[in-house]
Order: structure tokens, then sequence, then C-alpha cells
């Protein structure tokens, strides 16, 4: 093959990320992350990784607040002339047109200089959700690139439908392009036993999680102790809250159930591998977890550890490996039977079989499966 280079625009996100810190283990990869003052001061941004691959360049991007929004057209000249100069710069290095991955719609506008047959757009979620009072924008600005993109992947096999059904003439250009697994999330010791009688879930507890689910399975298992690790702060955006903050706190309450706060991202897979059963009670009804791949799928099934979840579309992808159920009264019953076998041989053969999967998911096979795709594409 030829070589191939790339340039990620507002790789603000881990996974982002993690395919561009992939790719460059081969190829030049620059790798852009923006942010606005006030989002870098609030959030304090730091890369992912002080050990970087040979071929990765980063950039971390300031600029005022509004440059993709109010005052998009104002900063649009200036941003058309960045992507420029490091697309050539990619070139100078490569002797090759670089590849152009561009994950969120407002960025539309800096790539319309970019050829389509270099341009690739990543969706990672349903962004109308983000901000419904400029729905119409997004969709207008998502739809330049949908339609311009030589190819779109999505991490959601829902948004792929749902981009199919709305853009009918791209459908054979849209693909299913899951999340990855970091390769120190894998188990390396699948035989060392967990925490005995334990089901654990790491990420926001927030009303993306089913509280009223929760409180009638941890309150029916008080055998079980329940280990929730994550910050109470945060919204996704859910308008109809439900009461969810009064179950969760309910859910706390509860003498089986241990909340421990967040943890440094390096302390993250070992919790994983410590619970006995990892499980992602996602409320079904949000719309968020409806149109998202959660890293908790690929994460969990890396654990070595049985696994399972509500009704999320993403899970249904992986019946061998995450146990989906309908009812509080259903995830009981799986759970008392999946704590009842960890010791068993026929466990530990499951667990070596699920992390043989977990090895063909790392972000290095995501890298690959995407220069294969590009192949056909290249000269």
């Amino acid at each position: 093959m030829t070589n191939l280079s790339f340039l990620f625009l507002v790789a603000n996100t881990p996974w982002v990320y993690a395919l561009a810190e992939s790719l460059a283990r081969d190829f030049p990869t620059h790798t852009i992350r923006s942010y606005d003052w006030l989002n870098y001061r609030r959030l304090k941004p730091k890369w992912p990784s002080s050990n970087t691959p040979l071929y990765l360049q980063r950039t971390m991007q300031l600029l005022p607040p509004g440059y993709a929004g109010s005052l998009g057209t104002v900063f649009r000249p200036y941003l058309n002339a960045k992507v420029k100069h490091w697309c050539r710069s990619l070139e100078k290095e490569s002797g090759t047109t670089p590849w152009v991955i561009v994950p969120y719609p407002f960025s539309a506008p800096w790539v319309r200089q970019i050829s389509s047959e270099r341009l690739i757009y990543y969706n990672l979620d349903e962004y109308i959700y983000y901000q419904p009072s400029r729905k119409e924008q997004i969709l207008h600005q998502e739809a330049e690139l949908v339609n311009r993109a030589k190819i779109i992947l999505c991490i959601a096999q829902f948004q792929v439908e749902a981009l199919r059904q709305r853009y009918p003439h791209r459908a054979e250009s849209i693909h299913h392009f899951p999340l990855g697994v970091v390769e120190s999330y894998l188990n390396p010791e699948p035989d060392k036993l967990p925490e005995p009688m334990t089901v654990g879930y790491i990420g926001n507890l927030i009303e993306r999680v089913d509280w009223q689910l929760v409180l009638q399975v941890a309150k029916t298992c008080p055998e079980v102790t329940f280990i929730f690790i994550g910050g109470l702060d945060g919204f996704a955006g859910d308008v109809n809250e439900k009461g969810w903050r009064a179950n969760r706190q309910a859910v706390l309450s509860l003498p089986n159930v241990r909340h421990i706060n967040e943890i440094p991202q390096e302390q993250v897979a070992q919790y994983y591998w410590s619970f006995a059963i990892n499980w992602m009670p996602y409320d079904i009804t949000h719309p968020f977890n409806q149109a998202a791949c959660p890293t908790k799928v690929m994460d969990g099934i890396a654990s070595g550890r049985p696994m399972l979840s509500t009704d999320i579309p993403e899970c249904k992808l992986y019946p061998e490996w995450i146990n989906v159920f309908h009812s509080p009264e259903e995830a009981i019953t799986i759970i008392r039977q999946q704590l009842s076998l960890i010791a068993t041989q026929d466990a530990y053969y499951k667990s070596t079989q699920q992390l043989k999967f977990a090895v063909k998911q790392t972000w290095q096979a995501r890298a690959t499966t995407l220069v294969k795709c590009l192949a056909q594409y290249e000269s």
C-alpha cells in the first residue's frame, strides 16, 4: 500500500485520540484538540499519555469562546488556513494527501477546501441532543459532512441505521466502526478470582443510569455488594428527570451499596477486573443511551468477567459476552446465577474465550481495519 497520513480535527475525546495514536504507530498523524479559553481553564485538559508513537504530532488549539458558534464566520478563514497548513505539513512528510477525520458537525465549514476524496466523518453520537436549541443548525452541518465525506464511520450501529435512513443515497458509505479497547484494559490474570459477591459499575452516576431499576435489584439482593465508582455531578441532558436523583440517593444509602468517588484513569482497569460481575444498568428510554456506543461495552468485555446490561442497542451486538436483561427480576436471576458460577471451570473457560475476543477489539485492531477500508481508495 502507498503511504498514508491522517489529520484528526477536534480529537478532544479519549477514543478519538486512541484511534489517532494507534494509526501513528505506522503513519504520520497529527491530532488537534480544540478548546475555547473558558473551557480550557475549567477542564484543564491533558493529553492521555506522555509517551507518543514515532509518527504522532499533537496540537492543543486555544480559541476565544464562540469560535465554533456565534463567532464562527469570524474565525472560519483562520481555521481554514490552519487546516490547510496542517495538511501541507503532513503531505510533505508522507508524500501523500492526508485523510482528514472530522468528529463533529460544527467543523464542517473548516474543511470545505478539503477534497471529498480525503474526508472522513467520524460520528460519535446523535449530536442534536447536545444542544436541542441548535438542532436545525447541527443537522445542516452534519448533512454537509455526510454528503461530502468519502466515508462515514459511526461508533454505534444505531447511528449507522439512523444516518442511512436520513441519507439513503449515502447508505453504502456509512459503516459501523465501534469503539476499541485500550490494551492495558485486557485482564492479564483471568484465573485470579475477583472480590466475591460483587457487582460493579464505573462511570458518571447521572440520569443515564436507571436508578429505579438499580434500587429494586439491590434491595432484593442484600447478599450482593453493589459498587458504584464515579462522580455525582453532571447531567446528560434528558429533559425529564423522573426523580432519578432521589432514587440514586436511595440506592447509595443501602447497606449493601458501596460508592467510591472518581478514581485516577490508570486504576480503572483494575477495578473492572476486581468485580465478580460488571453491569451497565442504563435507562433504555434515555436518547443518549439508545444512540451510544458506551466505552463500558468493550472495557467490560476486556475484564474477562461476566457482564450484563439493560436492553441498549449496542449491547445486543455481543450476545456471547453480554447478558441483556429486560426487567429487574431478570437481572436478579442472572446476577445470582453468574455469581454461583464464578469459581467453576466453565466460568474460567468462558473468561478466556471472552478475552480472546477482546484482543481482536483493541484500538490497534481498529486502526488496521480502517487502513484496510481505505486501501480501496488509494491509487
